[in-house]
C-alpha cells in the first residue's frame, strides 16, 4: 500500500512538471518573423526582410560574381500548421508566387526550405541538407 502510494505521488509530481514545462514553452507567432534574416545557401548570401505591414524583402547575392536578385512582395504565414508554410505573392519581378515552409528553432534562427513556384509542390518537410539556415541579423 505504502508503495502504490509513492508510485502515485511520483506520477502526479512528473504530470505536474510536464505541465509547468508546457505552459513555459514559447509558440512561435508572426512577430516572431518580424525583421531581417541572412545566411548562406548554394553560394549565395541570402537577406530577407519580414515587415509588421505584411510585405517582405528577398535578396540573394552571387559570392562568386556579386550579382544581386533581389525581389519584393506581400507574404502570408500559418503558425497553426506544421510545418508552417510561407507565401510570397504579388512580386512583381516575377510571374508567379513562391511557397514555402518554415520553422523557428529559436527566436534567432529560422529554417526554410527551398522556393517553389506552385503551392502544390511546397515541400511537407525539411531536407536539412538542402534547407536554408538563417539567423536574425543584428540591427
Amino acid at each position: 500500500m505504502k508503495n502504490r502510494a509513492i508510485s502515485l505521488s511520483i506520477v502526479l509530481l512528473l504530470i505536474a512538471s510536464i505541465l509547468v514545462s508546457f505552459s513555459y514553452m514559447k509558440v512561435s507567432s508572426e512577430e516572431d518573423l518580424y525583421g531581417i534574416w541572412e545566411g548562406e545557401h548554394q553560394g549565395l548570401e541570402l537577406l530577407f526582410s519580414f515587415n509588421p505591414d505584411g510585405t517582405c524583402t528577398l535578396s540573394f547575392e552571387n559570392t562568386t560574381n556579386g550579382e544581386v536578385y533581389e525581389y519584393s512582395g506581400t507574404y502570408e504565414v500559418n503558425f497553426s500548421k506544421e510545418p508552417i508554410p510561407l507565401s510570397i505573392r504579388n512580386i512583381p519581378q516575377l510571374n508567379h508566387a513562391l511557397y514555402t515552409i518554415i520553422k523557428c528553432t529559436n527566436n534567432e534562427s529560422l529554417v526554410m526550405a527551398d522556393f517553389v513556384p506552385r503551392w502544390r509542390l511546397r515541400p511537407i518537410s525539411f531536407n536539412y541538407d538542402t534547407s536554408m539556415n538563417l539567423r536574425r541579423a543584428a540591427e
